[in-house]
């Protein structure tokens, strides 16, 4: 809904997609259908203005205009999946990017991490917000859900169907386990700078990265295809990557491998 002085004076209905809303507007007879057009109007001019502050670095992502088809393949894809990508559903677009092409998408605001792609300032608290209520308006099974809360990085939660708005409030998924994304790259920084001979031992600052205990821990890296080990004659404990192997399965064809949002005394409005 859309306030103005603690007062409801429109609310949004679902549009085109869910960063697109429409407006509907709550009054009543005593004003006249002239006032009435021009309030929808100044409403819809102010939320529409209202989401593309906010939401700038994905809305722009809709409308790239390069050159390069692998770059505005890459952003249409972005967009399509709310501003976060696993890096692996792209990666033969990611292999072919030049240097330029790089430097092209970090001015667009996208990151280009190990294990992500998104844009760090669609992970703001304002900017998850806005998302997040958008997605719930569009969406009306969804109303219900709750977005993380602020500040938090780590959760756990079983119910499957949530992955898609989780990854909209920026977490990541690893079975029952959500990880903020942004999180995730720095967990990954400093697992490279701790790996001596392919392994790299448990680390306190890493789990108080990841905001979880000891134990969910090393299930969460276990799941990440991390295996554990603990040496018995110094007690030390070791993680070593140790990636899935994809089998080729045979087929009649061929061989294929599995991979897996005109009154000047209406400045003060408000929304939520």
């Amino acid at each position: 809904k859309i306030y103005w002085m603690d007062n409801p004076i429109a609310y949004l209905v679902p549009g085109r997609d869910y960063l697109r809303p429409n407006l509907k507007l709550i009054v009543d007879d005593a004003i006249d259908l002239d006032s009435k057009d021009k309030l929808k109007i100044f409403l819809e001019n102010w939320i529409n203005v209202y989401i593309k502050d906010e939401l700038l670095d994905l809305l722009n992502l809709d409308n790239i205009e390069h050159k390069n088809g692998n770059i505005r393949a890459l952003c249409f894809q972005l967009y399509e999946n709310n501003g976060v990508l696993k890096r692996d559903a792209v990666y033969d677009m990611t292999k072919k990017l030049l240097k330029e092409d790089r430097t092209y998408l970090r001015k667009m605001g996208i990151k280009l991490g190990r294990y992500h792609l998104f844009l760090p300032k669609m992970l703001k608290p304002s900017a998850v917000t806005l998302r997040t209520n958008l997605w719930r308006n569009h969406f009306s099974n969804s109303e219900k859900i709750e977005p993380p809360k602020f500040g938090l990085n780590f959760f756990r939660n079983e119910n499957k169907n949530l992955k898609k708005f989780f990854m909209i409030c920026g977490f990541e998924n690893f079975e029952y386990f959500y990880v903020r994304v942004d999180i995730l790259e720095r967990l990954f920084l400093k697992i490279i700078e701790s790996t001596k001979k392919g392994k790299f031992k448990l680390d306190s600052n890493m789990i108080n990265l990841i905001g979880c205990n000891r134990e969910n821990f090393i299930k969460l890296l276990n799941i990440m295809n991390y295996k554990y080990e603990k040496i018995k004659k110094n007690n030390e404990e070791y993680f070593t990557y140790k990636p899935k192997k994809y089998h080729k399965i045979k087929t009649k064809t061929k061989s294929k491998i599995i991979k897996n949002n005109p009154f000047n005394v209406l400045s003060n409005v408000s929304f939520e």
